[in-house]
């Protein structure tokens, strides 16, 4: 038993209850992963099972091979032939193995998704539907929906309600025929065509499952219909099939996942047996007393209460702001406190929200600041697809011979100008000796360009004309009206479904921030904004070896922990979502998401909610989150009034040249200030007045870096306020 002497006694249950199908409720930081490496080492070496009867699926290669590498450790060596892989590099094998059947050479190619919509855009050509109609991205996102729910062309065709619905069932029939010819699998076809092996082919399927005498699965409640079904087969003959899983974690419905599959999991296998996990190694105790709380509110959930033996720690503490510019300001505050008071490392602590969107303003606060932060798992605002496209329409506005900024947009969103027109529209512009733009001066001299495309790229210029004459104006209601002029929105929805509306709010976020860049800025110019931009996102990098604080989503912060979170956007519509408010089961999910948010702290939550956010028309009032009502009072800190107050005043301005009677070798500073990163330093240039400052800062070793001023953490000042 000394290789179990390091669990504790519900862990050792876990992993010594080896025969028969077995759940294991792990509540968040309870050893999951650790019941999972231990109960299939005690397999091996403890019963002498062959590594090659053992199955683990996990849901990422990462975590795929940390199980191997924590397998190895405790058998002093990686066993040979032990499958432990993502449910879609299981798949592989299958078919590689056992493919022919089903037609499937053992060389077949994997499309990404690159591949399937370069090859949907051929066939939309080839059947005369243009991408009008159906989008390469619209079509693909269909297609998988339906493999993953397990349904054919033919099945499809039989639920179909619309023209939409009949066209893409059209597309699916030649999508599949032509990933036969050329023995071409897609990604959901991992999971779709094993079951599919298995069904039609019940001799192949007893093969594996009479082998694989014991299966385990990792984060059993983020598994979709197809996933299930591909672990019944696998389970079939010994039904050895240990799940281990949190309903209080499952947060992927958006993407297929059915928290029904770990709820019904006793009813679909009535002999099995549950152990819960909730002494949490993570948290401290108000933490999960504040977690336990708000996750209890949900119906649909298996009841467990986590447990710590850690102490009660700080109390959470809420920071009510007036808007989202002062709650990214307040971030960037609680940051600096937790590194210059507590000293923790600024990898050790997140910020984390419910959209996208949302990180803009935590991005800029951060950069005026000066601290080094790492963007996990999205793009930053300022490079994602659809705020480029936006600011590429305003500098080619600004800027008629950025040639890029054309060639980014002329046919986003789609005017029938593609790759030949430009092509042919270059020559003319080469023989002009003139830009791009500037060429479409002279358009009825392009001979090379048909009629019809000097139409179209006629009524491109005038579109853009129409917002140069407006390069006065702010640039919030020039913003407002090109998204308009465009439609963009329903280009969006056309574009990409699944993903519309995430980008919309991007570009809502992009708009409030032009309306917030124009109320600090008189007049709020065209060129002032992209001006703006320009230095946002070409900021000084920061050395490799720096310590950043994570931002990220807080779908992407499940599986993470750190010592300090600071959880953003705690307000109705954002969390709980407002696509998700109306219904009971996604407003469940989305107190699970925020459960999950709590409880990825360790030492301290901070929790942050606005009285008043910018919408599409400008400012608009936020309701405080229902979540936050859910937390007992006494676990709740308020350390700021819900009104806006007046940014810190920054020192006056001083002049760039020192006085005659100064010491030329001696530094003219304007004040010291402690900074979270690079320690204390000294102000030695300001340009600007009032908070929007910027300031020159001299690091010790001679590191220099300009700070907004209301961002400064004053140690002392040698002017007056």
């Amino acid at each position: 038993m000394k290789l179990l002497d390091d669990l504790n006694t519900p862990q050792r249950e876990a992993v010594l209850a080896t025969e028969g199908p077995l759940l294991v409720l792990a509540g968040a930081g309870s050893g999951k992963t650790r019941v999972l490496t231990y109960r299939i080492a005690h397999l091996v070496h403890g019963l002498g099972v062959s590594p090659r009867a053992i199955l683990a699926f996990t849901f990422t290669n990462k975590a795929a091979g940390e199980m191997r590498e924590r397998v190895a450790y405790l058998l002093a060596g990686a066993p040979r032939d032990l499958w432990v892989g993502t449910f879609h590099a299981t798949g592989v094998r299958i078919l590689r193995l056992e493919g022919r059947a089903l037609g499937i050479e053992p060389g077949f190619v994997i499309y990404d998704t690159d591949d399937q919509e370069a090859l949907i855009r051929r066939i939309l050509r080839d059947l005369d539907l243009t991408d009008r109609e159906s989008s390469p991205k619209a079509v693909r996102s269909a297609i998988s929906a339906a493999k993953n729910d397990l349904l054919t062309p033919a099945d499809l065709e039989a639920q179909a309600e619309s023209f939409r619905d009949q066209r893409i069932v059209r597309i699916f029939v030649e999508y599949a025929k032509r990933l036969r010819d050329a023995n071409a699998l897609d990604f959901d076809d991992l999971i779709g065509e094993p079951i599919r092996l298995f069904e039609e082919f019940p001799e192949v399927r007893d093969r594996f499952a009479q082998r694989f005498r014991y299966v385990l699965v990792d984060e059993y409640q983020d598994t979709n219909p197809a996933q299930v079904r591909l672990i019944q087969h696998l389970a079939s003959a010994h039904r050895n099939l240990c799940v281990v899983g949190d309903d209080d974690q499952s947060i992927y419905g958006w993407r297929g996942a059915d928290v029904t599959n770990i709820l019904s999991f006793e009813q679909q296998y009535p002999e099995a047996r549950a152990i819960r996990l909730e002494q949490n190694y993570r948290s401290t105790g108000n933490i999960l007393a504040a977690a336990n709380a708000v996750v209890r509110r949900n119906a649909s959930r298996k009841e467990k209460t986590l447990w710590t033996e850690r102490e009660a720690g700080d109390l959470l503490r809420l920071i009510l702001t007036g808007d989202e510019e002062e709650e990214a300001a307040r971030v960037v505050a609680t940051v600096t406190e937790e590194v210059n008071r507590l000293g923790v490392p600024l990898a050790d602590m997140a910020v984390l929200y419910r959209t996208n969107a949302q990180s803009r303003a935590l991005e800029t606060a951060f950069r005026n600041a000066a601290i080094p932060y790492q963007l996990v798992g999205g793009v930053a605002f300022y490079q994602r697809r659809e705020v480029k496209d936006l600011i590429s329409y305003l500098r080619l506005a600004a800027n008629p011979d950025d040639d890029l900024a054309l060639t980014r947009i002329v046919n986003v969103p789609r005017r029938g100008i593609g790759a030949t027109t430009l092509d042919r529209l270059a020559v003319h512009a080469s023989r002009e000796g003139r830009s791009l733009y500037r060429s479409l001066d002279s358009l009825d001299m392009a001979l090379e360009l048909p009629a019809s495309a000097r139409s179209r790229l006629g009524e491109f210029r005038t579109l853009i004309e129409e917002v140069r004459r407006r390069a006065e104006e702010p640039v919030d209601l020039v913003l407002q009206d090109l998204v308009s002029r465009l439609g963009y929105l329903e280009h969006l929805e056309s574009d990409d479904p699944d993903t519309a509306w995430d980008r919309a709010e991007n570009v809502q976020e992009l708009v409030a921030g032009a309306h917030v860049f124009v109320k600090r800025n008189d007049p709020g110019d065209l060129v002032s904004f992209l001006s703006e931009v320009a230095l946002l996102t070409d900021v000084d990098r920061v050395d490799e070896g720096a310590e950043k604080v994570r931002l990220m989503t807080m779908h992407n912060a499940k599986g993470l922990e750190f010592s300090v979170t600071c959880i953003t956007g705690l307000e109705d519509g954002l969390l709980p979502h407002s696509s998700s408010i109306d219904t009971p089961d996604g407003l469940e999910e989305e107190r699970r998401l925020f459960y999950v948010a709590l409880t990825r702290a360790k030492d301290r939550a901070h929790l942050f909610s606005a009285v008043s956010r910018q919408r599409w028309g400008g400012p608009s009032a936020s309701v405080t989150s229902r979540f936050l009502d859910e937390i007992p009072e006494d676990l709740l800190e308020v350390v700021e009034l819900p009104a806006r107050r007046r940014a810190r005043p920054a020192p006056r301005p001083a002049s760039r040249r020192p006085a005659a009677d100064v010491d030329p070798g001696r530094r003219l500073t304007l004040g010291t200030i402690i900074h979270p990163t690079f320690g204390r330093g000294d102000v030695v240039e300001q340009e600007g007045s009032g908070p929007e400052a910027r300031l020159t800062v001299i690091f010790s070793g001679n590191i220099k870096k300009k700070i907004v001023a209301r961002f400064a953490q004053w140690e002392e000042m040698h002017v007056d306020f």
